[in-house]
């Protein structure tokens, strides 16, 4: 019997016993888009990245603070798009103790996405210092890093917040539209995985 006849017979069954039908649909990819924000700027970035996720078709996001996310929905997904703000030129505190909490044995994460985003208040104050230290804790846990859609977020999005022209203003268009494309990115590659 081919695979194909297989499941048709199952779907009979299924429906002869009683099951709903969607028990042996598969879940849609989900991205979990999750972030530490004091001013509300990184915040407004994972709304973006959100907004660019919702986008594409056939994948569903969880879009929460840091200290919101659960285990299981770690576990669960199948990309995890992270953002901080500049500390000091390292990620904040709460967003390295976050990382530290991911579950290590057995390398659940290994083989899923990962993709991040920042905001520093300046030029050259970290950003992509903390970029790459949040790639690289994903990194030890087997992820595959994705940038972002365009050459001036090849290794995520991020925003100046607080230097000349950008500060005392909402994140500016020029940052969020980088992270929707991030977003939005990292939504495709989920789904022509499943």
């Amino acid at each position: 019997m081919s695979n194909r006849g297989f499941l048709n017979v199952l779907a009979v069954l299924a429906m002869l016993l009683g099951f709903p039908k969607n028990t042996f649909a598969q879940s849609p990819p989900t991205i979990l888009i999750t972030y530490h924000s004091e001013s509300g700027k990184t915040q407004a970035m994972a709304e973006a990245v959100a907004k660019g996720a919702g986008e594409v078709q056939g994948v569903a996001y969880i879009l929460k603070p840091i200290a919101d996310v659960t285990e299981v929905e770690i576990r669960n997904a199948s990309a995890i798009i992270l953002g901080s703000p500049v500390y000091n030129a390292n990620m904040t505190p709460q967003v390295q103790e976050f990382i530290n909490s991911w579950p290590f044995a057995g390398r659940p994460l290994k083989d899923k996405i990962g993709a991040v985003f920042v905001t520093g208040g300046g030029f050259s104050i970290g950003e992509e210092a903390v970029m790459f230290s949040m790639i690289r804790a994903m990194m030890i846990h087997g992820m595959v890093i994705v940038g972002g859609d365009e050459l001036e977020a090849a290794f995520g999005a991020s925003a100046i917040t607080e230097e000349g022209d950008y500060g005392g203003k909402e994140v500016q268009e020029i940052f969020l539209l980088k992270a929707e494309g991030l977003g939005k990115r990292v939504a495709e590659l989920a789904l022509s995985q499943k």
